[in-house]
C-alpha cells in the first residue's frame, strides 16, 4: 500500500494559527536537500523543486491507495453475489452483465485485442454511445496493457482527426453509423482499415469488408497485465481522457492506474453508504464525469448501473422508479430539464433516490433545493468539483451531509490545494478568492505529447492549475468556485462573475437556460456582461422581453452587474457532453456580431 501523504520525516507542518485553523498549514522544509517525494508527485513527468515555505489547503482525511493495476483491483474479489448483474440495458433488459460475466469477457476480449494486434501503450478509441459491453471493452483494452480513449459520436471527421492524433490513437471500435466519419479520419491520420472494428451491439448490418468487433470474442481466454508495484501505478497510463476545451482544442489527459484506483478509494470506499448503491446511466461513457466510476468503480463496488444509450427524460424518469434507483449523479442541465418537465410532478419518479451530486457546471441554490425537493424523504442534494484531469470528483460532500449555500463541498483525501494570483503568487488564505491548484494521487500526471500545454497547466512543485477562482470558508472549510480564471468581466474595476448572473436569471419561471459572457473592446475601459438566455418552451416573445429580463436581473444585483452588453434569446446554450457552458463559443459569436454589424450598446 502507498502512502499518498506529505512525508512526516522530511516536512514539518506548522499551524497557521493566524489563518484560524489547522487545515491551512505552513509546510517549511527541514532540510532543503533531504526533500522526498511521496507517490502522487512522483507521477508527474516534470522536473519538480520547493520552495523553503509554501502554504497549503490540507485535506480533512488521508488514506493509502492499493499499489495495484486497476484491472486486478476491479476483479479483486468484492464481497458481494457475483452472479448478480451490475450493468444492465435500460432499453432492453435481458442484456445485462455480471461480475462473473464480466470477468470471463474482459478476458476474451484482452485475447482478442491482443490477436488483433494491440500492444502494451497502444492507444486504442471507443466511437460509440452508451452500452454495456461500452465497459468490457474499456476494460479489455486497460487489460491488454492498451491505453483507452473515447470519442464523441457528435464529433466532425476534423474533430476526429484531431483526436487521433492528439491521443496518438492506433486502433478503432466505431459504431457502423459512424463508419464513413471514422474511415476518412483514420485516413488522415494512417490508421489502416485493419485496424478498425464495427461496434454493431444493436445488430446494424456491417459494410462489405468490415470486421464486427464479435470476433474478438473468439480468441479464448487470457490474462490481463498485472503488477503491483507503486511506481508502474502512479506512471502506466490507462486511459486518455478529453479535457473539455473551453480553451483551445480538447487536450489528452494522461489519466494513469494510480489516478484511477484514488479516485475510487477517495469518493466511494472512504464514503461508503448503508443502502446499496445503484443508479441510472445517461452521462456519456467517453467523459471522465461518467469513466471512472461507471468503468472501473462499479464492479469494484458492486453498484448497478441501468445504463442509457442517450439521456431521454421521460424514460430516465421511469427508469429510476422502476427498479428503485439509490443515486443520481447529473449535470445541471439534466436537473433544469427534470425541474422544468411537468412529468416530474405527475407522480413521485424520484421517490427512492436518496441522495444526489451535481457537477460539471454551477447550480442555483433555489434551483438545487427544487430539485432535491423532488428526492426521496431525507435525501441530500449537493455539488461536486472536479475536472477531467483530477480523473473527475476533487471535492463533495459526504453522502449524509447536506447544503445550500452553493458550495462544492470539501476536498477529498489526500488532494492538496492552495490559491495563486494572476501572477501565481501564493495567496492562500481563508476567504480570499485566487486561481485553485490541486495535487495529488488522482491528478493527471500532464497531457500527453503536449509540452505547451503542461508547461501552462502545472507549476515546478507539481500543482496543477485549474483555471478555476474558487475560495474556502474559514468556518467550514467548504469550497466555493466562482468562476473560470478568463471568464471573470471587469466592470469599471469590479470584478463580476458569469454565474453569480447566471443563477439568477436561472431563477426567472420563464427561463430554462442562461449563460454570462462579457463583451470587450466595446466601450473603452471596461467590459459588458451579455446574457444568452433560452426562454421556456410556448413562451411567446412578447412575455419575456430583453427589457424584462434585464429588469429582472438589476432589481437583484448591483448597478454594475447590470446587462448592459444586452440579451441574445437563443434555442440553446453550447455546451461540452458533460454540460459545460462553451464561454468561448459564445465570445466568438459576439466578436463577429460587434465586428460585422457595428453593435453598440443601449448604455
Amino acid at each position: 500500500m502507498c502512502r499518498p501523504g506529505l512525508p512526516d520525516k522530511t516536512i514539518n507542518p506548522i499551524s497557521a494559527s493566524r489563518l484560524g485553523s489547522p487545515q491551512l498549514r505552513l509546510y517549511i522544509g527541514q532540510h532543503a536537500s533531504s526533500w522526498s517525494l511521496h507517490p502522487c508527485i512522483l507521477a508527474s513527468p516534470r522536473v519538480l523543486s520547493f520552495c523553503p515555505s509554501s502554504m497549503i489547503f490540507e485535506p480533512a482525511a488521508r488514506a493509502p491507495v492499493p499499489c495495484t493495476d486497476v484491472i486486478s483491483y476491479v476483479f479483486s474479489e468484492p464481497p458481494y453475489n457475483h452472479n448478480e448483474p451490475i450493468y444492465v440495458d435500460v432499453h432492453n433488459p435481458s442484456r445485462s452483465i455480471s461480475y462473473n460475466q464480466a470477468r470471463t469477457i474482459v478476458r476474451q476480449l484482452v485475447s482478442g485485442l491482443r490477436a488483433w494486434g494491440v500492444q502494451e501503450g497502444d492507444c486504442v478509441a471507443i466511437h460509440s454511445f452508451n452500452d454495456i459491453y461500452y465497459t468490457m471493452l474499456v476494460l479489455a483494452i486497460v487489460g491488454a496493457g492498451g491505453i483507452f480513449t473515447g470519442s464523441n459520436p457528435a464529433y466532425t471527421t476534423f474533430e476526429l482527426g484531431h483526436h487521433f492524433r492528439s491521443s496518438a490513437t492506433s486502433f478503432i471500435i466505431t459504431e457502423p453509423e459512424h463508419l464513413d466519419a471514422i474511415t476518412a479520419a483514420a485516413k488522415a491520420t494512417s490508421i489502416p482499415t485493419h485496424r478498425i472494428r464495427v461496434f454493431d451491439i444493436l445488430g446494424q448490418s456491417i459494410p462489405d469488408g468490415a470486421v464486427s468487433w464479435t470476433e474478438l470474442l473468439e480468441h479464448g481466454e487470457q490474462d490481463w497485465v498485472r503488477f503491483d508495484n507503486e511506481e508502474m501505478s502512479r506512471t502506466t497510463t490507462a486511459a486518455r481522457l478529453f479535457s473539455s476545451g473551453t480553451t483551445g482544442l480538447p487536450k489528452a489527459a494522461d489519466i494513469t492506474h494510480m489516478n484511477l484506483v484514488a479516485q475510487h478509494e477517495f469518493v466511494f470506499e472512504f464514503n461508503p453508504r448503508p443502502w446499496r448503491v445503484s443508479r441510472v446511466i445517461a452521462v456519456p461513457l467517453f467523459h471522465a464525469a461518467a469513466a471512472p466510476s461507471s468503468h472501473f468503480g462499479s464492479l469494484k463496488a458492486g453498484h448497478i448501473n441501468y445504463v442509457m444509450r442517450r439521456f431521454d427524460l421521460p424514460l430516465f424518469l421511469q427508469t429510476v422508479e422502476k427498479y428503485q434507483v439509490t443515486e443520481m449523479a447529473v449535470v445541471p442541465p439534466i436537473a433544469i430539464a427534470i425541474i422544468m418537465h411537468p412529468m416530474s410532478y405527475e407522480r413521485g419518479y424520484l421517490r427512492s433516490i436518496r441522495a444526489s451530486n451535481l457537477g460539471a457546471a454551477p447550480m442555483d441554490k433555489d434551483a438545487q433545493k427544487r430539485f432535491q425537493m423532488l428526492l426521496g424523504p431525507g435525501a441530500n442534494c449537493t455539488q461536486v468539483w472536479g475536472m477531467t484531469e483530477t480523473c473527475c470528483i476533487a471535492t463533495m460532500f459526504r453522502w449524509d451531509e447536506g447544503d445550500e449555500t452553493g458550495s462544492v463541498g470539501r476536498l477529498v483525501p489526500n488532494m492538496e490545494a492552495k490559491l495563486v494570483d494572476d501572477n501565481g503568487t501564493d495567496i492562500s488564505e481563508y476567504g480570499v478568492r485566487g486561481e485553485l491548484c490541486v495535487r495529488g494521487p488522482a491528478v493527471t500526471p500532464g497531457y500527453f505529447n503536449n509540452p505547451a500545454a503542461n508547461a501552462e497547466s502545472f507549476d515546478e512543485q507539481g500543482w496543477f492549475h485549474t483555471g478555476d477562482i474558487a475560495y474556502c470558508d474559514g468556518a467550514t472549510q467548504k469550497w466555493y468556485i466562482v468562476d473560470r480564471k478568463k471568464e471573470l468581466i471587469k466592470v469599471r474595476g469590479f470584478q463580476v462573475a458569469p454565474p453569480e448572473l447566471e443563477a439568477v436569471l436561472l431563477a426567472h419561471p420563464l427561463i430554462v437556460d442562461a449563460a454570462v459572457i462579457g463583451l470587450r473592446d466595446v466601450v473603452p475601459g471596461t467590459e459588458l456582461p451579455r446574457a444568452y438566455v433560452v426562454r421556456r418552451p410556448e413562451t411567446d416573445e412578447s412575455s419575456l422581453t430583453e427589457d424584462m429580463v434585464k429588469s429582472w436581473l438589476l432589481e437583484r444585483l448591483a448597478g454594475y452587474k447590470a446587462l448592459t452588453g444586452g440579451v441574445k434569446f437563443v434555442p440553446s446554450i453550447p455546451k461540452t457532453a458533460s454540460g459545460k457552458i462553451l464561454k468561448r463559443v459564445l465570445r466568438e459569436e459576439s466578436r463577429r456580431e460587434v465586428k460585422e454589424s457595428g453593435w453598440r450598446p443601449r448604455l
